[in-house]
């Protein structure tokens, strides 16, 4: 028995009580460098569309002033070097969230003293995760899952490496890739409302619809990272997900679950949590899973 996605995002919604401001803030702030540069491209390069041939977009693109690339290249490189740092401070203030701590907006940039090694941790997990992608698309995926908590290791630990922070999150995530897969997964429902909400509106306002598009998008957001947050406590902190248990356990018990049902659940939830040690802060795995002996 897992815990589910249901257990996440329940806890997310906790944390975020009377702190949405703030996590929307950071959760807008932390990839606006990203934002920023799809903006500058749709505005600035022609739309592959409008041409009939590739030859056609080719000499379009030829035509465009060099100052125009300048641009685009500066702000490809601010994106590269900074959205990395800005994701560590983002992590280090949805974990603090949980914890019970609000750091406010600045706490988006309490990572800034490690720039050097967030930058080397995501060009790590870049060339792992194309590797893999060149193979086959689903290796790509498990390798992005493997590596999804390393960015929390490294925040929350500032004096380990990059290499530490992706071993604690192969370890971590073995055997739990598929539970942070449904968890991900389930927040594509409020992704694709966005999307059809900024469609809708778009064809009344363009600005109306660009707007609360945006918004939603920035709600789901933070309510994502949060609950990733929440997930990332349970497979780091020792005995998290007994303690995740037993607080699920006694959540059903208090809504009046049969007993003889309840019991069951903890069986099974007992069973899979004698499995060979897998605490991620300890760095290590007794037994790797199929997927990362594929990996490997």
């Amino acid at each position: 028995m897992m815990l589910g996605s249901y257990y996440y995002k329940s806890k997310a919604k906790e944390y975020l009580k009377g702190n949405w401001q703030n996590a929307m803030l950071v959760a807008f702030f932390s990839g606006v460098l990203g934002t920023v540069l799809q903006v500058l491209q749709l505005v600035l390069l022609p739309n592959q569309l409008g041409f009939a041939t590739a030859e056609a977009y080719l000499e379009a693109l030829l035509q465009i002033p060099q100052s125009t690339w300048i641009i685009l290249l500066a702000g490809s490189l601010a994106t590269l070097l900074f959205s990395p740092v800005l994701g560590l401070g983002n992590n280090h203030y949805f974990v603090e969230l949980t914890r019970g701590t609000d750091l406010g907006f600045t706490g988006l940039f309490s990572r800034m003293s490690l720039f050097g090694k967030a930058l080397w941790l995501y060009l790590r997990m870049a060339v792992q995760i194309l590797l893999w992608s060149l193979l086959l698309v689903i290796p790509g995926i498990i390798a992005a899952i493997r590596y999804s908590m390393a960015p929390y290791y490294l925040a929350e630990n500032p004096e380990i490496t990059a290499g530490e922070a992706l071993e604690r999150s192969k370890a971590a995530m073995d055997g739990r890739k598929m539970t942070f897969f449904s968890l991900v997964i389930s927040f594509m429902g409020w992704t694709l409302l966005a999307l059809l909400v900024e469609t809708y509106l778009g064809d009344v306002n363009y600005v109306l619809g660009t707007v609360v598009g945006l918004a939603i998008q920035v709600w789901v957001a933070a309510y994502q990272n949060a609950a990733i947050a929440a997930f990332y406590r349970v497979v780091s902190e020792k005995n998290g997900m007994r303690r995740a248990f037993d607080e699920m356990f006694g959540h059903f018990e208090e809504m009046g679950m049969d007993p003889e049902t309840l019991e069951q659940m903890k069986e099974q939830a007992e069973q899979s949590m004698q499995q060979p040690d897998r605490e991620a802060g300890e760095g290590n795995s007794d037994r790797p899973s199929d997927d990362d002996e594929m990996l490997d």
